[in-house]
C-alpha cells in the first residue's frame, strides 16, 4: 500500500500533473455467485486495498496483488442493501455504488445461529442465491416468544418466520414453608415452562420445580435455584437465586407444670411464622443430665405441635432440653432451653453413728456412714432431738454433728434428726441411743444385776417347763384325733395340671379322700368364749365358733369384747386375714369396732345379704338413698358405688364418735356371683375379684376382712386362692393341702365342701397357665406396644399370647347337630352348635318362651329331639348377663322359616349382619326381608323403613306368626364394610356401628334391654360374629370398668361356638380395634408366659356333687 501512495507522489511531482493513474470501475457478472466485479487500472505488480461498505459500517476488507480484477460475492451481501466501494489510493471510474438486489426471493427458513443472555443472531435460507442475510436482535419483553421478526433494509423488507427467545427470566421465591416459584419478568406471550433446579449441599443433582406450585422446601439448608427456559435445543438460563429459610421456631416453645420429679415442653407453630406450614411427622424430646429420665411426646391433632412429657427427673435439678421434630427423613432442632425441677424433701438416709466421749454423753454423727444426703434444694441445716419421758433437748448444725452431755445415766433416748432444705422441706431420721451405765456406782448395780438377773433366769426357766408340758399336751390330744392328717407333697407349679387329672378322675375319688382327711373342727382348741350364754345371740350359727387363742377381741373388754371372727395366717404373713361371718343386725356395730380397732381398710363380701329366701348377712354399710348410717358409736358414710356384673364396689368413710383421730377410709367390695348352690363355675371370677382386692391394698393398713354367711366356707376359699397365689409366684410350688388344714386350725370349717377345695385348684391352674392379661384402660396403649414388639425371629408377645389360648376342640358334645336330618341346616360341617347352649325353640306354641336348657348331664337328648326344633345357632355370654347374645348363621333357604321364629321367640330387638346376601360368588345367607312382605311358612316379614349410611345400612322389620296377633318390631343393622376380606379394612367403622346400636337400643342403660338377646349372624356364625361378639363385651368391660382382657374374651367365646376368633389375625384386631376406640395415656404391664400347653377346663369342678353335710351351718354354707 506504501509502495502504490508512494510511486502515485513520485509521478505527479515529476510530470506536473494531478491525474491519478490508478482508477476501478463496477460491471455485473453473469455468474449467479458474484454480485459485481471490481477493474483496476494501474501498476502492475501492486497490492490494492479494496472495501465493501453498507452506509458506514465497513463488511468486508480485501488485499490483493498482481491482480486487477476483484469478484464481489453474493454471499458476503444482503439483498436489497446498498453498498459503496472504494480502493485505497485509486479514484472511481463511474458509480461507486450499487444495489444488491431488489426483493426477488423469500426466505426459505431462518436459523438461530447464537444466542446469549441479551441477543439473538438470525440467518436466513434463500432458494436461489446464498445471501448473507444475517441480524442479531436484542431480546426484549416485547419479542420475547413472538413467532416473526422484520429486517429492514435499504430497498425492502424480509420477514423470519422464527420463535423468538425470551427475555432472561427473573425469578423470586418468598422464604417460606410452603411458598411458591414466580416469574416476574414474565412475557405474555411465553408460554413453554420454565422449570427452576434447586441445589443444596446434600442435593448435588437439584431438583425440578414448577412455577406458581406450592413448595415445602427444608428448613436450614442453602438452597441455589437457576430457571431453565428451553429455546432451540439449548436453554435460557434465569438470575441464579440463592436463599436459606431461617424459622426461628425457639421463640414458640416453653416449659410448664414443673414438679420435683417431672416437666412438660409444648412447643407449637404459630400463625405467621415462616414454616408454620410444616407438618411435621414426628417429635422427639431428650435432655442432658447423668440420670435414667423419660421422654414421651404426643404430636397435637393438627401435626403442627407437640406436648413432651419428661419424667423420672432428679428433684432441683437444671437440665438443659431439646425438641426435636422429624421432616422429611430430616431431624430439626425445634427448642432448646433449660429448666429446673422443684425443690422436695432430702433424701436423707445416713446412719446414724452414735458414740459416749462419757458414759452420760452422746456423740451423734450422721453422714460418716451410708448414703450421704442429697438436699434436692439448697443446702440446708441439721436439727438433732433427743427425747426422754417426754423431755427433748435440740440443737442445730449445718453439720450432722452433735454432742449432748449430762444426760441420764443407763438411759434410751429417741434420736430424732431433722435434714431441712432453705426450701422447706425436710426429712427425718429416727434412732435410738442409750447411755451406758454410772460407772461410779458400777458394783453396787452389778450386784443388783446378778440378783435380779437371777431371778429373771429362774422365772424364765419356769416358763419354758409349763410351756412345754402345754405344747406335750396338746400334742397328745392332737395325736388322739380320730382322723390324723396324711401327708400330701406340696404340687410344684408345673405339675399342677398333671395331679389335678390324677385327683378328678374316678369321680373326683382322690379329692375326697384328700379333703375328707381334714379334721372339720379341731377340738384340742377351746371356743369358751363363744359359748358363753351372753355372747351366744352373737353367733350366727351354733357350730360355727371362733378359737378362743386366734379370736378378735374387741378392746371393750369383758362380754363386750367378744365377736365371732378370728385371725387367719396369710402365706408367710400372721394376721393377714380375718375371717368373720357376716353381721346380724344386733352385732353391726361389734363388727365396725372391729374394723376401726384393727384398722382394717378393706372389706370382702362373698355373699349377698339374701339367697334363696333366706337372710344370709345384714346390711351393715348405708344405701345410697340414705348415704349415712349411724351403729352405736361409729358413723358409716358412703361416697360411691361402682356396680360390675360380678361385684359390687363402695367407698366408704368410717368415724369413731368416741376418738377425735380424723375419718377413715374403707373399701367394700361384694362378690355376687357365688351361685346359691355350688361354686362358681369359672375361676377367673374369683382371680379377678383378688386383683381388684389388691388394687386397694396399701402398706399402712390393717387386715383384710373377709366374710360370708357363716365366715368359713366362701371365706376360706378366698383366702386360700389368694395366700395359695403367693406360695406359687414365690417358690414355684404350693401346699394346698397344708394350707387348707392350716386355715382350720384357725376356724372350724375353712373351705367347707369339696367343689371349694377343687375351686382352689383350678384357680391356680388358671392363674399359672395364662397369668394376668387384664389390661387398664389408662395402660392400654403401652401395654399394647409392649406385645407387639418383636425380637428378631422370635415370636411377640402378643403372638404368645395368642398361642396359650385353648382351642376347646369338642369339649362338648354337639349331638343334635350332627343327625342326618340336621346336617343340611348347617353351612358349614365344622361349625355345629354345642348342645349345651344351643337356641332351643318350639314349633308348636304360641305366645313368646325363651329356651333355658339345663346343664349338659342333666340335659335328655331323646327329649330335646321329640320337643325341640333345631337350628344353627348357640347363646353367647354377654357382659352383664347370660344368654345376651345369639351367634347365628346366615339362614339358608330352608331355613329361613325357623330363623324368624327364633326371631320372633326370643323376642329380639336387635339383628347384626355382617355379610352380604352373596361374596365373591357364594350363598352367604338367604336373604329374608325384600321390598314387599315376605312370607316363610307361618312367618311373615315386611320392611317398614330403611335407611342407608356410609358404612351400614337399618331397616325397621316387621316379624309376625300366623298364630297370634302380636307383632314384633326389629332393627336389623348390616355392616357394608366386610365384604371379600377377612377383617374389616377400618376398625373404627365397626366401633362406630356398635356404638350406634348401643345408643339406639339404650343397651348402655336398660337393665331390661340387656336381657334380650341380640342375634348376630354371619355366613357361619362364627368367622365375623364371633369378633363383633368379643368387641360388644369387651366394649361394656371398658365402658364400665376401664378394663378390658381380651384373652378371657376369645377364650370364654371359643368355649361358647367353634370357629371363634381362630387367627391371630382376627386376635390382633380386637386389640387394634380398642386402640382406634380408647385413645389412652401410655403405660407398662407385664404378661405372664404359658407355663404348661395342657388344656384344663374348669367347668369340670360345676359338675361335681357336694358332700353330704352333717349340720345345719355345713348346709347352709353348701347353699353359698
Amino acid at each position: 500500500m506504501l509502495d502504490l501512495w508512494l510511486l502515485t507522489f513520485l509521478y505527479v511531482l515529476f510530470s506536473g500533473t494531478t491525474e491519478i493513474p490508478c482508477q476501478y470501475s463496477l460491471t455485473e457478472s453473469v455468474n449467479v455467485t458474484i454480485a459485481r466485479v471490481v477493474h483496476i487500472s494501474g501498476f502492475e505488480n501492486q497490492t490494492y486495498t479494496i472495501r465493501i461498505k453498507e452506509k458506514h459500517n465497513e463488511i468486508r476488507v480485501q488485499e490483493i496483488s498482481n491482480q486487477t480484477a476483484f469478484e464481489i460475492l453474493f454471499e458476503w451481501l444482503k439483498p436489497c442493501t446498498v453498498y459503496n466501494i472504494s480502493v485505497d489510493g485509486c479514484k472511481p471510474n463511474g458509480s461507486e455504488t450499487f444495489i444488491s438486489s431488489e426483493k426477488i426471493d423469500t426466505v426459505l427458513k431462518t436459523v438461530v445461529t447464537n444466542v446469549t443472555e441479551k441477543k439473538v443472531c438470525l440467518k436466513g435460507e434463500f432458494t436461489g442465491i446464498k445471501w448473507n442475510l444475517t441480524e442479531c436482535v436484542e431480546i426484549t419483553e416485547q419479542n420475547s416468544c413472538t413467532s416473526t421478526h422484520t429486517i429492514k433494509l435499504d430497498k425492502c423488507n424480509y420477514t423470519m418466520n422464527v420463535l423468538m427467545p425470551t427475555v432472561k427470566p427473573n425469578i423470586t421465591f418468598k422464604k417460606t414453608i410452603p411458598s411458591k416459584f414466580e416469574w416476574t419478568n414474565k412475557p405474555t406471550q411465553c408460554n413453554a415452562m420454565l422449570n427452576i433446579n434447586c441445589t443444596n449441599d446434600e442435593n448435588k443433582n437439584g431438583t425440578i420445580y414448577g412455577l406458581n406450585a406450592s413448595v415445602s422446601l427444608l428448613p436450614d439448608t442453602l438452597y441455589s435455584c437457576i430457571g431453565v427456559y428451553p429455546y432451540e435445543n439449548q436453554s435460557i438460563k434465569s438470575n441464579e437465586l440463592s436463599f436459606e429459610i431461617n424459622c426461628g421456631w425457639q421463640k414458640n416453645g416453653r416449659f410448664k407444670n414443673t414438679t420435683k420429679d417431672s416437666f412438660e415442653i409444648s412447643w407449637n407453630s404459630l400463625d405467621g411464622d415462616e414454616c408454620s406450614g410444616i407438618t411435621w411427622d414426628s417429635y422427639s424430646a431428650s435432655c442432658k443430665f447423668h440420670d435414667s429420665h423419660r421422654e414421651h411426646c404426643t404430636k397435637h391433632k393438627n401435626g403442627i405441635g407437640t406436648d413432651c412429657s419428661i419424667t423420672n427427673l432428679l428433684p432441683y435439678k437444671n437440665y438443659e432440653c431439646s425438641i426435636y421434630a422429624e421432616f422429611k427423613s430430616k431431624k430439626y432442632l425445634l427448642f432448646s432451653g433449660t429448666n429446673a425441677t422443684l425443690s422436695t424433701k432430702p433424701d436423707f438416709k445416713s446412719d446414724i453413728e452414735v458414740t459416749h466421749p462419757f458414759h452420760n454423753s452422746l456423740d451423734i454423727i450422721c453422714e460418716n456412714k451410708g448414703t450421704k444426703i442429697v438436699w434436692n434444694g439448697e443446702k440446708g441445716t441439721f436439727m438433732a432431738e433427743i427425747t426422754y419421758n417426754g423431755e427433748t433437748i435440740s440443737k442445730n448444725r449445718t453439720k450432722c454433728s452433735f454432742t449432748f452431755p449430762d444426760l441420764y445415766y443407763l438411759t434410751t433416748y429417741d434420736v430424732k434428726i431433722t435434714a431441712e432444705n432453705k426450701e422447706g422441706h425436710s426429712a427425718v431420721l429416727k434412732h435410738e441411743a442409750t447411755t451406758k451405765y454410772n460407772d461410779k456406782a458400777v458394783i453396787g448395780f452389778l450386784a443388783f444385776l446378778i440378783i435380779v438377773t437371777s431371778v429373771a433366769l429362774l422365772f424364765v426357766l419356769f416358763k419354758i417347763y409349763l410351756l412345754k408340758r402345754k405344747r406335750t399336751a396338746e400334742d397328745e390330744e392332737i395325736l388322739l384325733t380320730p382322723e390324723p392328717l396324711r401327708r400330701v407333697e406340696p404340687i410344684y407349679a408345673d405339675g399342677l395340671v398333671e395331679a389335678y387329672k390324677s385327683k378328678i378322675a374316678d369321680e373326683a375319688r382322690l379329692f375326697m379322700d384328700e379333703f375328707q382327711s381334714i379334721p372339720r373342727i379341731f377340738s384340742n382348741y377351746t371356743i369358751k368364749e363363744a359359748k358363753k350364754p351372753e355372747n351366744q345371740f352373737k353367733n350366727r350359727y351354733v357350730d360355727i365358733l371362733p378359737y378362743d387363742y386366734n379370736r378378735v377381741t374387741l378392746s371393750t373388754g369383758g362380754e363386750e369384747s367378744y365377736i365371732n371372727a378370728s385371725f387367719i395366717e396369710g402365706y408367710q404373713e400372721p394376721k393377714k386375714y380375718i375371717a368373720a361371718q357376716g353381721p346380724k343386725d344386733e352385732t353391726i356395730g361389734d363388727f365396725w369396732r372391729m374394723v376401726w380397732e384393727q384398722k382394717s381398710s378393706i372389706i370382702v363380701m362373698v355373699t349377698r345379704c339374701e339367697e334363696g329366701n333366706k337372710i344370709k348377712c345384714a346390711q351393715y354399710w348405708p344405701s345410697l338413698d340414705r348415704e349415712t348410717e349411724i351403729f352405736e358409736d361409729f358413723v358409716v358414710k358412703i361416697r360411691s358405688e361402682e356396680h360390675c356384673p360380678d361385684y359390687i364396689i363402695r367407698h366408704l368413710i368410717l368415724t369413731n364418735k368416741r376418738e377425735k383421730a380424723s375419718e377413715r377410709e374403707v373399701t367394700h367390695i361384694q362378690f355376687i356371683s357365688w351361685p346359691d348352690h355350688g361354686v362358681p363355675g369359672d375361676p377367673c371370677l374369683l382371680l379377678k375379684l383378688r386383683r381388684r382386692v389388691n388394687s386397694f391394698k396399701n402398706f399402712f393398713s390393717g387386715p383384710v376382712v373377709v366374710h360370708c354367711s357363716a365366715g368359713v366356707g366362701r371365706t376360706g376359699t378366698y383366702i386360700g386362692i389368694d395366700a395359695m397365689i403367693e406360695s406359687v409366684e414365690a417358690e414355684g410350688r404350693v401346699d394346698i393341702y397344708g394350707f387348707v388344714a392350716k386355715q382350720r386350725r384357725q376356724r372350724c370349717l375353712m373351705v367347707q365342701v369339696e367343689a371349694q377345695y377343687i375351686l382352689i385348684h383350678t384357680a391356680l391352674i388358671e392363674h399359672n397357665q395364662f397369668g394376668e392379661t387384664e389390661v387398664s384402660l389408662s395402660e392400654f396403649h403401652s401395654v399394647l406396644n409392649t406385645l407387639r414388639q418383636k425380637d428378631g425371629s422370635d415370636p411377640s408377645l402378643l403372638e404368645m399370647e395368642f398361642l396359650k389360648l385353648p382351642k376347646f376342640k369338642k369339649w362338648r358334645t354337639f349331638n343334635t347337630g350332627s343327625i342326618e336330618d340336621n346336617k343340611k341346616k348347617n353351612r358349614d360341617s365344622a361349625v355345629i352348635p354345642y348342645d349345651f347352649n344351643r337356641v332351643l325353640f318350639r314349633l308348636d306354641i304360641e305366645g313368646n318362651q325363651t329356651s333355658d336348657p339345663e346343664d349338659e348331664d342333666e340335659y335328655s337328648s331323646d327329649e330335646e329331639e321329640e320337643s325341640n326344633e333345631y337350628i344353627n345357632a348357640s347363646f353367647i355370654n354377654g357382659y352383664w348377663c347370660s344368654k345376651s347374645l345369639i351367634a347365628a348363621q346366615g339362614p339358608l333357604p330352608n331355613t329361613t322359616e325357623e330363623f324368624l321364629l327364633m326371631l320372633d321367640q326370643q323376642q329380639t330387638k336387635t339383628l347384626v349382619m355382617l355379610t352380604d346376601c352373596q361374596e365373591d360368588g357364594k350363598d352367604y345367607c338367604c336373604q329374608y326381608w325384600g321390598d314387599e312382605k315376605k312370607t316363610f311358612g307361618d312367618m311373615e316379614i315386611e320392611v317398614k323403613k330403611t335407611e342407608t349410611f356410609p358404612t351400614y345400612v337399618r331397616r325397621r322389620l316387621e316379624i309376625q306368626s300366623s298364630k297370634k296377633k302380636e307383632i314384633l318390631e326389629v332393627d336389623q343393622y348390616q355392616f357394608l364394610k366386610w365384604k371379600g376380606r377377612e377383617l374389616p379394612e377400618n376398625a373404627q367403622e365397626l366401633i362406630e356401628m356398635t356404638r350406634i346400636i348401643r345408643e339406639n337400643g339404650n343397651y348402655d342403660n336398660s337393665k331390661m334391654n340387656r336381657n334380650v338377646p341380640i342375634v348376630v349372624h354371619c355366613n357361619n356364625g362364627s368367622s365375623r360374629t364371633g369378633i363383633f361378639c368379643a368387641l360388644w363385651n369387651l366394649l361394656d368391660s371398658a365402658y364400665t370398668e376401664k378394663l378390658v382382657d381380651v384373652f378371657q374374651e376369645v377364650k370364654n367365646l371359643r368355649k361358647e361356638r367353634q370357629g371363634m376368633v381362630e387367627t391371630i389375625e382376627q386376635y390382633q384386631f380386637l386389640y387394634s380395634a380398642l386402640e382406634a376406640a380408647f385413645p389412652v395415656q401410655n403405660g407398662a404391664v407385664k404378661t405372664t408366659p404359658a407355663k404348661d400347653s395342657a388344656q384344663v377346663i374348669s367347668e369340670t369342678t360345676a359338675l361335681l356333687t357336694e358332700p353330704n353335710s352333717t349340720s345345719g351351718a355345713d348346709q347352709k354354707e353348701a347353699e353359698e
